[in-house]
């Protein structure tokens, strides 16, 4: 008898189906002819607390005192529910009839130490094969099985799955304390290595959008046929000189000197990695990164893609046969494509269909629809051309000397090739049939501009710089040399679950596809740096590195910790006495008795009883609008506060004669009626979805006319002056 120790119960069902026996089903496991499944749900053991380790009976661990703390040796304990399945596998480890245990962990690191780990604990002597399970179709299950080896020749992935895993605990539990007892944080601080330079991130682009200084200036352009922008640009103050060139170029020919056309080969997207796929369902469905995932793993475990937490773009060499069957179940439309390439994949190939045709609906059938038609167009025969039109534009004076060359280029389709598949929404600029010697018409105006802060991060940006975080633009392409090293941040299997925590810890908020920090984010960035506690993409990726340098053999271990716990003692040896967050005099003065008030991270505060929380209703104060209320004046209209409903509202804020602060709410705009009802007689108001009669009431009672906005009989938008016109026909 074989043992199969699958991670999951979908897992397992999947196994089973492919062996072709039948199966008989017990308490916590199955059993056949010659096998016995057991399934797990995930983890089903965890590393002790501080407390749970002897050497800390009746200690207070959560005293600075008594930190750092590190385990001699990591002892796990079984996870809440789990103790029948573990005593399980252990009285069936222990049977003379099983010769073989199949390990059946999700090919990866995690996968890996998750039933490891159950093994060491219950200390296995039986031999262990590893089948590295890509797709859960029956083909795909039984090349596997049919494949595995030796679970030993994985040992280094064990060591780097513990090496991340000791590192987080070591570094997590023990700063997180000593960074929550020295910030007086009562509900406690997530100083997690890969959390923490998450939040960091995204603190650090807010502050510069914050900070960000605008620059105005002048630039000239000509908007007509072929829109025309000079290189030139203008100080606010030189509006005169800015009109006296643009005057210049009006009274200059636009001729064309040059145009060139050529014939180009669009290349098709890249497959699916699952920080790419989060990115796109995001934008097309504005999915967050942790439902996309849900549905990827969903449509795994059905057999129907492979496997979805991969960070690469590419295909392992091995996946040839595989492809070459799914191109051939596809259609003569479709034929292999240079997609190939050993050293940009680390374990998991792409995200591709895996030839099966499915019953799907709801998030799960958009989520293989995207996968299926990147696919279609990653390996569409048919090229996507386009005609580029490249033309230069000369202003020349009347003596004929140039005064600006212009270039400008724009592109008409030829043939559509994969964006049939994969339709792409890019304007496209078509320019006029000009010949050279020809005159364009132009009217150069100068334009006030100004320049623009950098964006926050989106479910896609955000995903591209914890794949490579020291990228020099969101533009740039991955670096898989060094995300292969480890030089990322988290993995592909763990970010998504980390954001969300992030986010229900009100670090960071998500509002439909863009990233900002939160009060609670603040606090703990700036708690962080006061501290000495380095939680930047830097340190973060370095000790990501000497983990995969582990797997690599290039590291032992013990050798990673101790430089980690180096750091982690130096950073609490140097402690501050008493709260790190001690009140300092600011410039700030009291409102009720005039003196310095004393600030900290969270609050200013005075002697006489005065205290301004820096934080309302979820909106972060700064220094600007808290100036402009100890002034005594009303504020300007701030946006994003949010009710204790979690919706958010717009408001004015000012103190009130006890120095409280309190909320003033802008005037709803009063209802303008564009008719009376051809119904009723009553008035007919514009509301979110269309134009009703007020005589409408809850429930259906009264009156029921309503003009929507939106007419999916007729496929017509319909507008207010649109309706106020029909009403007044109406009369």
């Amino acid at each position: 008898m074989k043992l199969i120790i699958a991670e999951k119960p979908s897992l397992g069902r999947s196994i089973m189906s492919s062996l072709g026996e039948k199966f008989e089903k017990h308490d916590e496991y199955y059993s056949s002819e010659n096998y016995y499944v057991v399934p797990l749900h995930g983890h089903i053991l965890e590393l002790k607390d501080f407390e749970e380790y002897p050497e800390n009976k009746d200690k207070r661990m959560w005293n600075v005192k008594n930190l750092p703390f590190f385990p001699a040796q990591y002892e796990y304990s079984i996870t809440y529910g789990n103790k029948k399945i573990f005593d399980c596998i252990k009285r069936l480890l222990k049977s003379p009839e099983v010769t073989e245990v199949i390990h059946c962990g999700d090919a990866d690191r995690e996968g890996q130490i998750i039933v490891d780990l159950i093994l060491e604990k219950i200390g296995n002597t039986k031999p262990v094969t590893r089948p590295f399970i890509k797709s859960t179709t029956n083909a795909g299950l039984q090349q596997a099985f049919a494949e595995r080896k030796s679970n030993e020749e994985y040992r280094n992935i064990n060591a780097e799955g513990k090496a991340r895993s000791y590192i987080d605990f070591d570094f997590g539990k023990n700063l997180s304390r000593y960074a929550s007892r020295k910030a007086g944080a009562k509900a406690g601080l997530n100083v997690g290595r890969v959390i923490g330079a998450i939040v960091t991130e995204i603190y650090n682009r807010d502050m510069e959008i914050e900070n960000f200084i605008p620059r105005n200036y002048f630039k000239i352009e000509s908007d007509g046929a072929i829109k025309l922008t000079s290189k030139k640009e203008f100080e606010p103050d030189e509006e005169d000189a800015a009109k006296e060139y643009a005057q210049k170029l009006n009274d200059a020919d636009a001729v064309v000197t040059d145009v060139k056309k050529a014939k180009q080969t669009k290349r098709a997207p890249k497959l699916f990695s699952q920080t790419d796929l989060q990115g796109a369902a995001n934008k097309r469905h504005g999915f967050s990164p942790k439902r996309t995932l849900k549905a990827a793993q969903s449509l795994y475990e059905k057999g129907l893609i492979t496997y979805p937490r991969t960070n690469t773009n590419f295909m392992a060499e091995g996946d040839r046969p595989m492809i070459a069957g799914i191109l051939k179940k596809l259609g003569p439309e479709f034929e292999m494509k240079r997609v190939f390439d050993d050293s940009k994949v680390d374990g998991h190939s792409a995200i591709t269909p895996t030839g099966a045709h499915p019953e799907l609906t709801g998030d799960e059938l958009k989520i293989y629809m995207m996968i299926l038609n990147r696919f279609r167009a990653m390996f569409c025969k048919e090229p996507c051309t386009v005609l580029k039109t490249t033309m230069t534009i000369d202003c020349r004076d009347p003596q004929g000397g140039s005064i600006e060359v212009f270039k400008v280029s724009g592109e008409v389709p030829l043939t559509q090739g994969w964006k049939k598949f994969e339709p792409v929404s890019e304007q496209e600029t078509v320019l006029p049939e000009l010949n050279v010697g020809d005159l364009v018409e132009h009217d150069f105006r100068p334009v006030a501009t100004q320049t623009k802060p950098p964006a926050h991060y989106t479910v896609t940006t955000l995903g591209k710089w914890m794949q490579n975080p020291f990228r020099k633009s969101e533009d740039d392409e991955v670096d898989y040399a060094k995300m292969i090293a480890g030089m990322e941040i988290g993995t592909e299997a763990t970010r998504a679950a980390i954001i969300d925590k992030a986010i229900s810890k009100d670090y960071i908020k998500l509002t439909k596809n863009t990233y900002t920090i939160q009060p609670n984010g603040r606090f703990l960035v700036e708690t962080c740096r006061m501290l000495g506690i380095d939680m930047s993409s830097v340190k973060t990726a370095e000790m990501g590195r000497d983990a995969k340098a582990v797997s690599r053999g290039e590291k032992t271990c013990e050798e990673v910790l101790g430089e980690v716990r180096k750091e982690i003692r130096e950073i609490i040896a140097k402690a501050p006495e008493g709260p790190v967050d001690k009140p300092q005099e600011t410039a700030f003065v009291c409102p009720k008795c005039g003196k310095p008030l004393q600030g900290t991270l969270k609050k200013l505060e005075c002697g006489c009883g005065f205290t301004l929380w820096k934080t309302v209703a979820g909106k972060w104060l700064d220094d600007e609008t808290i100036a402009t209320l100890l002034a005594g004046k009303k504020t300007k209209l701030l946006k994003g506060f949010k009710s204790k409903a979690g919706k958010s509202f717009s408001a004015y804020l000012k103190l009130d004669p006890e120095g409280n602060i309190a909320f003033e709410f802008p005037p709803k705009p009063e209802k303008v009626s564009l008719g009376n009802c051809p119904k009723c007689g009553k008035p007919v108001y514009e509301n979110k979805k269309g134009f009703g009669c007020s005589g409408w009431k809850p429930g259906g009672k009264g009156c029921d006319y309503v003009i929507w906005k939106y007419d999916k009989a007729t496929k017509k938008k319909n507008t207010a002056e649109q309706v106020r016109k029909m009403l007044a026909e109406n009369k």
